[in-house]
């Protein structure tokens, strides 16, 4: 069904292709890498702290290092709290555990942020689909090559999960048709502020002839669509999402492919 006069016995045409992904957002966690080693490091505490060259008093001294001095520490001696550490000319010694406070710290530090990461934290947020249960979107764009205007509320079922319903009108020349129906969408990343999702879905399909068209056959048929889109998480709460499907609408006796191509607001809460 079109918007346009009903044609009998026309042959379905190929759905195409259901998805098409016009960009892609890295999101960098600044946690170090996983499996990564940590040294420790002392940090001297007393006024002065003999280094010496074995772990006892009874060994002499090669080094004094000074309050708030810090030393990499590469081994602990089997008796008594002495550890061994990395002098400053990259010589070793022993240092008594009394004298320093011990501080784990990472060998290999996350650097400062690329030019790309600190502008993906200004634009975008943290998603809002593991912390939600409802989402409303409002979408407009083309449905057949008409004019299309969807409301869809949704129910998460889980992160990944979201059941809707839609309810829509595409405005044409001859006559308008409104699509109404129920999907299933799976989001793929849904802890990621860009999240693809898959979706599959029916319903129905009603025309509605002009006030002028007096040749126009309309009627109620049978739709069945699938495809996908994406949400974008941006800040202040804004949510943008677009869809991509391919809609199939018949009866016994005809069927029309469709392509919808829309975006719009969507809200969660």
């Amino acid at each position: 069904m079109t918007s346009g006069s009903v044609r009998r016995g026309r042959r379905p045409r190929p759905w195409g292709v259901f998805f098409l992904w016009a960009c892609a957002v890295a999101w960098v966690a600044d946690a170090p890498p996983v499996g990564a080693e940590t040294s420790v490091v002392l940090l001297v505490i007393s006024e002065g702290a003999e280094v010496r060259t074995g772990p006892g008093f009874a060994y002499r001294a090669i080094y004094s290092a000074q309050r708030g001095e810090t030393l990499v520490a590469t081994d602990r001696a089997p008796n008594d709290y002495w550890f061994r550490v990395i002098l400053p000319d990259g010589t070793y010694g022993w240092i008594l555990g009394d004298l320093v406070l011990p501080q784990a710290v990472d060998p290999n530090p996350p650097g400062p942020p690329t030019l790309f990461q600190r502008l993906g934290r200004a634009i975008f947020s943290p998603p809002p689909l593991g912390s939600t249960d409802i989402g409303l979107s409002f979408s407009a764009g083309l449905l057949g090559g008409e004019g299309l205007a969807l409301f869809r509320p949704m129910v998460l079922l889980a992160p990944h999960l979201g059941l809707e319903v839609f309810v829509g009108e595409t405005v044409g020349e001859q006559a308008d048709v409104v699509y109404y129906g129920g999907a299933g969408n799976l989001f793929l990343w849904p802890a990621s502020p860009v999240t693809p999702f898959f979706s599959l879905g029916g319903g129905g399909a009603v025309g509605r002839k002009k006030a002028d068209q007096f040749a126009i056959d309309t009627g109620h048929y049978l739709s069945a669509n699938a495809g996908g889109g994406m949400l974008v998480a941006f800040k202040k709460r804004i949510t943008v999402r677009f869809d991509f499907r391919s809609y199939v609408v018949f009866d016994a006796d005809y069927t029309r492919s469709l392509q919808e191509y829309s975006g719009g607001l969507a809200v969660f809460f």
